[in-house]
């Protein structure tokens, strides 16, 4: 007897005589395939016969055969979520394989014309949807970029079909023991088959033990950009995600003085920092303290007082902060020679963990005594040391294919080393980088959602430093944002020394500014000029959160929208990524406020009510406030790159005068109120409310 729940458009039918199940949309199958557990010599479900019962809203089958093997169905709002698990016989153990939910199922809906979204390994792997047939440059066999367990271009923890204005999302909701992924096999025909895998990575278990795998939810309801929102909640509600109040702020040493910083720069810096006094707060260490990666204790030349420089830091009215790579182990470093044996293997040698200097290891996080080393590696750094922020770095190694210590899956072993480490930090901030998604929610603050930024614009593959790679998985993962951690979307470049043009470093700290993650400028403060202090400067301080209009439609998304909730009024950014100058046009009928004012962000001017239109360079933007017309004075833009969209928390007019409430920690300047019928004014808000009658405009 067949089982079956619906949520909203989306409904699940599993039936145990033929092992299937099938997805339906409004009645239509879109999906159908079967779940397929390898356990040992053993495929489950083993048997065709199976007892049933459902109720509203559930249903479940439970095989007779010798493993109990039980598929669970549950109806949400607007989804259905499947659950397998099944028992190792008590006079037994097995060994896990593949573990698939959802197997060789056939998308008959899905043809030529569909796209897919597909999420990246880790953080710096491309994440983008693209048309079925069409893949991101191949990485090869890098252990850094590309799960190598995984087959082909698979989608890590979350995948979508799309066909036409129809998404049909698919995700596992915990992300604690396994390195779950989505197999889609495509062509420039349409795709052929998906799989739903859990990878048991040939762990074994032990008899009595039930195996429960990760709900997967499945949404043919929803939008794609609302269907990831709502995979994202429920993950966070599983697995206790932390979300700080405020995104960081600050200043990093990488991307100019690279390895070669001393503690003299970081001085420098803070005096640089203090003269300009902009509402930055972090200052972070990059690598080049050290004299290897493993190695974070033993300090390289330029560094000898860390203890009194993170006074320095904190006297000087910031917060200190530290990059480590904890799992990361040069080959020529005490710790590879000292111990061996705390290393990832392969038949007894150390595995590859990507290049970096020289030959590269990965920790094995199961070992005591690597879980010792960490502790107390961690405790100097945060206790002896002082630092209130760890960037941690190249997390992905935790999690390479190998031997360790104990037999648990990768994932296991990802979270140990990275739990033992939020232990020893206790309430420190943590930012993940080069870090598996899914795995990593509810230890980190922060995650790095793409790769590195770079001082140009374009880098194949995908996953290599440059600020295009960068901006894809940033539009693209922007749905993780406020719900799994703070977004990171790694660090402004905005001297003029770059080969970065003005429009791509603007088009940069617009999408900082509108998508509210962290806002770290990472040059040499000395180097910055006014024009760009000014563009750093209009990018602060942080709003919550913004959204990325169209994700689904094409690689890289063309427009951000901004919400200010106190009015309604919006910051639209529009994106011109083609290599050559385009016209772009923002008009507020497309964002339901016909009619609405307009203020051209960059160029600081009123364009009246109605559509605006500019040339926009390559890889640049058209950014423009757009506020709800109504009778009396109103805000119709500010300095501020987002119109203080969290900051203005109430706009109350009486008759002629404008009372308008700043929750910002300095004045903002060059905030434009406009009476209706007459021309904008300049005016500077004050935090708290802020009283302006006609003669103070």
């Amino acid at each position: 007897m067949a089982i079956r729940v619906a949520g909203g458009d989306t409904a699940v039918e599993y039936r145990p005589a033929e092992r299937r199940l099938v997805v339906e949309r409004d009645g239509e199958t879109v999906l159908d395939g079967r779940p397929a557990l390898d356990v040992g010599s053993a495929t489950l479900p083993a048997s065709a016969s199976a007892a049933t019962d459902s109720s509203p809203g559930t249903a479940r089958a439970v095989h007779d055969d010798d493993w109990a093997t039980t598929v669970e169905l549950d109806a949400g709002d607007g989804h259905a979520d499947v659950r397998l698990s099944f028992q190792v016989p008590a006079d037994g153990s097995a060994v896990l394989g593949d573990l698939r939910p959802l197997a060789d199922a056939a998308a008959p809906t899905h043809g030529p014309d569909s796209r897919r979204y597909r999420h990246g390994y880790q953080s710096w792997t491309p994440t983008a949807t693209l048309p079925v047939g069409e893949r991101f440059p191949p990485e090869g066999d890098d252990p850094q970029m590309s799960d190598l367990a995984a087959p082909g271009e698979a989608s890590h923890g979350v995948t979508a079909l799309l066909d036409g204005g129809r998404a049909l999302a698919l995700g596992f909701l915990d992300h604690s023991r396994f390195l779950s992924r989505f197999d889609v096999d495509h062509d420039e025909g349409g795709v052929h088959r998906v799989d739903a895998v859990c990878p048991g990575d040939a762990t074994r278990v032990v008899g009595g033990e039930r195996v429960a795998l990760p709900s997967l939810r499945v949404d043919a309801t929803r939008d794609l950009d609302d269907a990831l929102a709502a995979l994202a909640e429920a993950t966070a509600k599983r697995m206790d995600a932390r979300v700080p109040d405020d995104a960081p702020t600050g200043w990093c040493s990488w991307y100019h003085y690279f390895t070669d910083v001393t503690e003299g720069d970081v001085r420098e810096t803070l005096d640089a920092l203090d003269d300009w006094d902009a509402p930055l707060d972090l200052v972070q260490v990059d690598d080049g303290y050290q004299v290897a990666f493993g190695d974070w204790r033993t300090l390289d030349d330029g560094f000898e007082d860390v203890a009194g420089l993170v006074d320095d830091v904190r006297d000087a009215g910031h917060t200190p902060g530290l990059w480590v790579a904890p799992f990361y182990v040069q080959a020529d470093s005490a710790l590879a020679a000292d111990h061996p044996e705390w290393l990832v293997t392969d038949d007894g040698d150390p595995v590859d963990a990507g290049p970096r200097h020289g030959p590269m290891y990965a920790l094995d996080t199961t070992h005591p005594g690597v879980l010792d080393w960490l502790r107390e590696t961690f405790e100097t750094v945060v206790d002896e040391w002082g630092f209130e922020y760890c960037k941690l770095d190249f997390l992905y190694a935790a999690a390479l294919p190998g031997d360790r210590h104990e037999d648990v899956t990768r994932a296991e072993a990802y979270r140990r080393g990275l739990a033992t480490i939020r232990d020893a930090v206790g309430d420190v901030f943590l930012l993940g980088c080069g870090a598996l998604q899914g795995q990593s929610v509810g230890l980190v603050d922060a995650m790095r959602v793409g790769p590195d930024t770079a001082p140009h614009w374009r880098a194949s593959p995908a996953s290599q430093p440059a600020h295009e790679n960068a901006v894809r998985n940033v539009l693209n993962r922007q749905w993780t944002h406020r719900r799994l951690w703070v977004n990171d979307p790694d660090c402004q470049l905005v001297r003029e020394t770059t080969d970065l043009s003005l429009a791509e470093r603007r088009s940069f700290a617009a999408l900082v500014a509108l998508l509210g993650g962290s806002n770290v400028v990472s040059d040499r403060i000395a180097d910055v000029g006014d024009v760009s202090r000014d563009l750093v400067e209009r990018s602060l301080p942080p709003v919550e959160t913004g959204r990325v209009l169209g994700v689904g439609e094409r690689e890289l998304p063309t427009r951000v929208a901004c919400e200010r909730p106190a009015d309604g009024a919006l910051a639209v950014a529009a994106f011109n990524w083609s290599d050559d100058a385009r016209t772009v046009r923002i008009d507020p009928a497309d964002h339901g406020l016909s009619g609405a004012h307009v203020w051209d962000a960059f160029d600081r001017r009123y364009c009246g009510t109605g559509p605006v239109e500019r040339e926009v360079p390559a890889h640049g933007c058209l950014l423009a406030h757009l506020t709800p017309a109504r009778d009396g004075p109103q805000l119709v833009g500010a300095d501020h790159l987002a119109n203080l969209a969290a900051q203005v928390t109430a706009i109350e007019r009486d008759g002629d005068a404008l009372a308008v409430t700043l929750d910002a920690g300095r004045p903002q300047r060059a905030v434009v109120a406009a009476p209706a019928g007459t021309g904008p004014t300049e005016v500077v808000l004050t935090p708290g409310t802020n009283e302006l009658s006609p003669d103070e405009r």
